[in-house]
């Protein structure tokens, strides 16, 4: 028994020891394999985008972390007084970076650490045992003082479409970000890490990304707003973003926005500014609205009509109404008294037999006065319509003129004419009606008094073509130690045509 635990011990002992064994030799193979294009020695050349001579001191590129990843190892060194780091124990392929500098924006890329040339004329030894070179170039971006550079400015947006200027847009957030993309920034950043093609040595960048360039304030209660940025003593491209924007608008409306009904005036309504989304058009506002009250004659049909004989007492006005004939009748008719002379204010009711369809007899409600020869209309229609006016105003806000565009049908009375302005400081003109008692329209209308204070023109601007690009990208040429103003104004949706 005590042999077989000693030879199962030393059994389990041998295995352990040959699978440690096996792991380093399969890991010695997957090297060799990667070194047989040889070892490459690689160099990472950071330079602050803001050095200077004057800022050389303050923006120092000295303990900068660099961590390379490539085939599963993690390298890890730190930047000398100049800026280097170095890998001496790299295969060829690709390798990711990661730099982190005090002060400076974090970046990320990936880096084509090949070498052009080619190794002929060597044996596998020699080339596993050839050291090549590799190198990067890669800028630094300060995101602190005194390499950056400080943008003001100020949002305005277009809260209120009573007047003709943008207004202050508080608490707006604004976004200042390094433009990575800009041929510019390529062309001066980027593109001289990338001709190795014809070169001994590699390091090309193929992506990046820049972390912390990105820096966003929110608009004070008068619209100003205040970023610092990235800097570069060659210019660096940034681009202005306006996140949406939610507020209250005023403006103008014919229908009141809560009810959705006739009711023009100013209001004030929720607004959304923003780049995805169609702008809503400028609502189309009149100077003035002329109301003309609905004709009041009752509809149905007249079958035979009525007729009547009239005594008036001492005044001129109605004592007394005879029915000659009741006439039949679908429903109740209006009566309306009118002579030749100057009688007024008479009111008639018939008094009406359902059962029949026949007037019965009249009951004076007002006698009225005046009257020489009377007549007596009576109304009962199988259609009315309201009448339509129109009014013309001039540069100074006065109604110069009216006409009558519908003279309508079926009023027994004089309908009541109002001048309704958006606008609350409108005074209204006084007009005078003559009505076509026969008929039961409007004859003829007339204008006594002008008003005043009525405008041309609401809701603006008219033209928005000029700020069509308000929430697009703003890009500006940012310099060291420069302050740049930039105004941006949200703009509101187009008017009708």
């Amino acid at each position: 028994m005590a042999a077989a635990m000693l030879a199962l011990a030393f059994t389990s002992c041998k295995k352990d020891v040959s699978e440690e064994e096996l792991l380093k030799n399969q890991l010695a193979q997957t090297d060799s394999l990667l070194k047989r294009g040889g070892v490459i020695k690689y160099t990472v050349k950071l330079v602050s985008a803001a050095n200077s001579s004057m800022l050389k001191d303050a923006m120092s590129l000295k303990d900068a972390e660099v961590i390379a990843y490539q085939n599963d190892s993690v390298y890890t060194a730190k930047t000398d007084a100049n800026g280097f780091a170095t890998f001496p124990n790299m295969r060829i392929g690709t390798v990711a970076v990661h730099v982190k500098l005090t002060g400076h924006a974090e970046v990320d890329y990936i880096a084509d650490i090949t070498p052009a040339e080619s190794l002929i004329n060597l044996s596998q030894t020699q080339i596993m045992n050839t050291i090549r070179y590799a190198s990067t170039m890669m800028p630094m971006f300060p995101i602190a003082d005194p390499g950056c550079a400080t943008i003001t400015g100020k949002v305005t947006a277009e809260l209120d479409l009573t007047n003709t200027t943008p207004e202050p847009a508080p608490g707006v957030k604004v976004t200042a970000t390094v433009d990575v993309d800009d041929p510019d920034f390529v062309a001066r950043y980027i593109a001289p890490t990338q001709g190795t093609t014809s070169n001994s040595s590699a390091g090309r960048i193929l992506k990046y990304a820049f972390s912390d360039a990105s820096v966003t304030a929110t608009t004070a209660a008068d619209g100003t707003y205040t970023l610092k940025v990235p800097a570069s003593v060659n210019g660096l491209p940034v681009k202005l973003n306006v996140a949406d924007y939610q507020s209250t608008q005023k403006l103008y409306l014919e229908n009141d926005p809560t009810t959705n009904t006739f009711k023009p005036g100013e209001y004030t309504v929720p607004v959304l500014f923003s780049s995805n989304v169609e702008p809503s058009p400028i609502p189309e506002v009149k100077p003035v609205y002329v109301v003309v009250d609905e004709p009041t004659a009752p509809i149905g049909i007249v079958y035979k009509s009525a007729s009547f004989t009239f005594e008036l007492d001492a005044n001129g006005g109605i004592s007394k109404v005879n029915v000659i004939n009741k006439g039949k009748y679908s429903s109740k008719p209006a009566l309306v008294v009118s002579d030749q002379g100057s009688g007024t204010g008479a009111v008639l009711e018939p008094v009406f037999n359902t059962t029949t369809g026949e007037i019965e007899n009249i009951t004076i409600i007002k006698p009225g006065s005046g009257y020489l020869s009377i007549y007596c209309n009576i109304f009962l229609l199988q259609s009315k319509r309201t009448a339509k006016i129109n009014a013309a105003i001039d540069d100074n806000g006065y109604i110069y003129n009216i006409t009558l565009s519908d003279k309508g049908t079926g009023y027994i009375t004089k309908p009541t004419v109002r001048f309704l302005a958006p606008n609350n400081n409108a005074i209204e003109p006084i007009v005078l009606l003559i009505m076509n008692s026969g008929l039961g329209g409007i004859a003829n209308v007339y204008l006594q008094s002008a008003g005043s204070n009525y405008r041309n023109v609401f809701n603006y601007p008219i033209d928005t073509k000029s700020v069509n690009s308000t929430l697009s990208n703003c890009k500006l040429n940012v310099k060291t130690e420069n302050v740049i103003v930039k105004n941006i104004n949200l703009n509101t949706g187009s008017r009708i045509k």
